[in-house]
Formats: C-alpha cells, structure tokens, sequence
C-alpha cells in the first residue's frame, strides 16, 4: 500500500513538472498573458528576467571591452581603469536602489514587484550600455 501512494505521487509530482515545463516552452514573451493573478505576473517576471539577461550580457561585453583597452593604455591612462572600476560598482548600487524603490514606488501588488524591479534594472542598463558604448568609442 505505502509503495502504491508513493507511485500515486511520484506521478502527481512528475505530470505537474511536466506541465509546468510545457507551459515555460510555450511562453510567447513578444505577447507575455495579460492579467493580475500570479500565474501572469509568474510569466511576465520570466519574460522580465530573459530581457535583463540579455541587457546585462551586452552591457558586461562592452564594459569588459572598455577595461580591455584601459588595461592595454600607457602607465598614465591606468588611474582611468580604475575610475571606471569604481564608476561601474557606484552605478550598480545605484542601479539596485533606484529599482527597489522604483518597484515600491508603483504600488502593484506583491506579486507583480519582481517584474516591475526587473523591468526597471533592464531600462537602467539599456541607458548605461549606451553610456559605455559612448565610452568605446571615444578609447577607439
């Protein structure tokens, strides 16, 4: 009998992971679900959090491309390597406030405050690639 309830929710267990993994596969994050519930904000953060990935890849490419070139500069350039070192750890603490306050700021409810910070943290480093890439350009 003890074996017989264990297969019942061994089965149980492995139809809800499976669901759960067809329904991630099958998220369309160009049109995320509209909604207030937790299942939508559930799918919104996930799309969030792919958007911040990728935002936050490009942008640790091109900063990592920066300190590359600050690191090839002459002796007299390398106090700039670490103003840029220093400017990169004050934006993301900035970066990081600014959000959770953003996120609190809106009001939504609980759920729906990790998409609203990840939302945020993704604009914040759209804008500072585009500051760093101003950066690059101006070492090239």
């Amino acid at each position: 009998m003890d074996n017989r309830c264990a297969m019942k929710w061994t089965r149980a267990l492995l139809l809800a992971v499976t669901c759960t993994s067809l329904n991630a596969f099958a998220l369309d994050c160009n049109a995320p679900p509209g909604g207030i519930g937790p299942d939508s904000s559930e799918a919104n953060l996930h799309c969030a959090e792919n958007e911040f990935s990728a935002a936050d890849r490009s942008l640790n490419d091109a900063y990592r491309k920066v300190v590359g070139r600050l690191r090839n500069a002459p002796d007299s350039d390398q106090a700039l390597r670490t103003q840029i070192v220093a400017a990169q750890r004050a934006w993301i603490t900035f970066r990081d406030a600014e959000c959770d306050f953003r996120a609190s700021l809106a009001g939504s409810a609980p759920q729906w405050l990790p998409v609203n910070r990840t939302e945020c943290l993704t604009e914040l480093t759209h804008a500072r690639l585009k500051v760093i890439n101003g950066y690059l350009e101006q070492l090239q």
